[in-house]
């Protein structure tokens, strides 16, 4: 668990000893404010600011996991995750009837054979799955954002080539 220390008051002649301590200046709340991962470090840190006049609060910090899901994916970018399967499923007729060949880079992943276009696949899949819960992990964020900036990109890229104007292709990326 960690700690934060808040220093708030007049302290205009602390701040070179605030700085040096470690301590960061929060503009909004006017506030001091430094972060600790023992407790009694910051009781200490605390008792000496109290002892010199300035108020102190302490707030507890919930740890920040990377496996916490607490992203927001939006609808566009799950629609945009179905159209991969339609997506792939073109690619993979394209490199059947040979008008494609491996390697290919596609999503951002090179994909040197069937295994990598079939874990390709199946990591759509899975993160459209996991996407329609409607929270996600930071990397699994991450990862949907390259897939669906790389599925806009090709919708764009299809689209000049049958014709359109830029103006009317460059529509792709209103869903971003």
């Amino acid at each position: 668990m960690k700690y934060r220390l808040i220093i708030s008051g007049n302290t205009y002649n602390m701040q070179d000893t605030l700085k040096g301590e470690g301590f960061r200046w929060n503009p909004d709340t006017k506030s001091w404010y430094k972060d600790f991962s023992d407790e009694s470090d910051m009781q200490d840190s605390c008792q000496v600011y109290k002892d010199l006049g300035l108020a102190t609060s302490v707030a507890v910090i919930k740890s920040s996991n990377p496996d916490e899901r607490k992203y927001f994916v939006k609808e566009s970018w799950i629609f945009n995750l179905e159209a991969m399967h339609d997506k792939l499923w073109c690619i993979e007729n394209d490199i059947e009837e040979h008008r494609l060949q491996f390697p290919l880079t596609l999503a951002g992943k090179d994909i040197k054979d069937w295994d990598d276009f079939e874990d390709l696949r199946q990591e759509c899949y899975n993160l459209e799955s996991i996407a329609k819960s409607r929270k996600v992990t930071g990397k699994e964020y991450g990862r949907i954002r390259d897939i669906v900036s790389w599925r806009v990109q090709a919708r764009y890229n299809a689209c000049m080539a049958s014709g359109m104007s830029e103006e009317e292709a460059g529509r792709c990326f209103e869903d971003m």
